[in-house]
């Protein structure tokens, strides 16, 4: 179901992620909040990895807002529309075409965004010069040393984070678990295969991709082509292994998410849509 974040961390790391369905993200308690500030948070991260300069900074502050006013008004409906349908297929058991909609969505959106956040980007990056590309470098490793750190190499305490991330999330949109279903849920979370270190190891190549197009280009078309295939496609510069392990970890995923689906009872999901509810009226109060 969702919060699909709990899914694989990969899904929302973009240089624009705060507001790639930062709806579906965040508690209805927190989304006006969340959602009003994450132009400001967007132009944080981006002084943060870029040490921007007072231009620099001007242009973003202008298209950051464009943005986010385009996405309010033209993505927030798509979104509440796409949380309506699932609404829909959460009154019964979820089939297999239903989830692939719903995954199939997800990727149209990131293709969507991709598209229109690559002219502006890709301009900006023009711009970036050296000295702001090796510091840019530096955060990106700093981050990859961070995430490294929080992550672990304890695949066992990965896996057992897994499935306390999984039940709290899965309380928080369905209410209280059964003890069985607390056990069933554990059994389905340990089968799907960790893939954290051929994770890492594509997120660190993706990472010099993007690090390799700043330096080969100060063309704006070559910056955007390159930008949005990036941005687009998060299995850019991957390797066959990776794309193996993926393919797996997928599939384990999938059938995760529908065996879970189906043992929620009916107050499960009449919570579950009470929730989902809620936070479609909160996306149309922003909307307005």
């Amino acid at each position: 179901m969702q919060d699909l974040g709990f899914l694989h961390r990969s899904y929302w790391r973009r240089l624009f992620g705060i507001l790639l369905l930062c709806p579906l993200l965040v508690s209805c308690n927190t989304l006006h909040i969340t959602y009003s500030t994450a132009d400001w948070i967007l132009l944080w991260k981006l002084d943060r990895y870029f040490a921007l300069s007072a231009s620099q900074e001007n242009y973003l502050d202008l298209q950051v807002e464009a943005f986010h006013v385009w996405h309010r008004h033209h993505q927030l409906p798509q979104y509440a529309q796409f949380l309506g349908q699932i609404d829909e297929y959460s009154k019964n058991a979820l089939s297999q075409e239903e989830l692939e909609d719903i995954f199939s969505s997800v990727e149209r959106f990131r293709v969507h965004l991709a598209r229109r956040a690559s002219p502006p980007g890709a301009a900006f990056l023009a711009t970036v010069t050296p000295a702001q590309i090796r510091h840019f470098e530096e955060m990106l490793d700093q981050d990859y040393r961070r995430l490294v750190s929080e992550i672990g190499d304890d695949p066992e305490v990965r896996l057992d984070t897994r499935v306390a991330t999984t039940s709290e999330t899965l309380t928080t949109w369905v209410g209280e678990l059964s003890v069985d279903q607390e056990i069933y849920i554990r059994e389905r979370m340990r089968n799907i295969p960790d893939t954290t270190d051929v994770w890492l190891a594509h997120r660190k190549r993706r990472q010099e991709i993007l690090l390799e197009l700043l330096r080969s280009s100060r063309d704006p078309f070559s910056l955007e082509q390159g930008l949005f295939r990036w941005l687009a496609d998060s299995k850019s510069g991957a390797t066959e292994e990776y794309l193996m392990v993926s393919r797996k970890w997928r599939e384990g995923v999938r059938r995760a998410v529908l065996d879970i689906d189906r043992i929620l009872n009916q107050d499960q999901r009449a919570h579950f849509s009470r929730r989902l509810q809620g936070l479609i009226q909160d996306i149309h109060g922003l909307i307005g």
